[in-house]
């Protein structure tokens, strides 16, 4: 994950500083899913290294936004809740305890 995650930061930054007509944006969905498989049967077999490979995923992609003058918005959509408080202000919505991107509400059942 980590070489497409640096290929694709690394493109836009190029196109955005050759001022190429590309969104200014770019959307991970779930980019520490290899670390967190859907059924973790043990927390505990989730080692140190793993979560500094996730920290630093994020670090990164922290970083390429800030070098970019904010002209680059990343939008990632993941389970992973960092404690960091760099990490905890980049955060716009946290989507649990019954908070969705489509509120239940809006479901009609057939």
């Amino acid at each position: 994950m980590g070489y497409h995650l640096v290929a694709h930061l690394a493109l836009h930054t190029y196109l955005l500083k050759h001022q190429r007509p590309v969104p200014h944006f770019i959307m991970f969905d779930q980019p520490t899913q290899a670390f967190f498989p859907e059924e973790v049967h043990d927390v505990g077999a989730l080692t140190d290294a793993d979560w500094e490979a996730v920290r630093s995923y994020f670090s990164l992609m922290r970083d390429v936004v800030n070098r970019n003058g904010q002209g680059l918005q990343i939008i990632v959509c993941d389970h992973v809740n960092l404690r960091d408080e760099w990490f905890r202000d980049a955060v716009i919505e946290n989507w649990r305890q019954g908070k969705a991107l489509i509120p239940t509400d809006w479901i009609i059942e057939a």
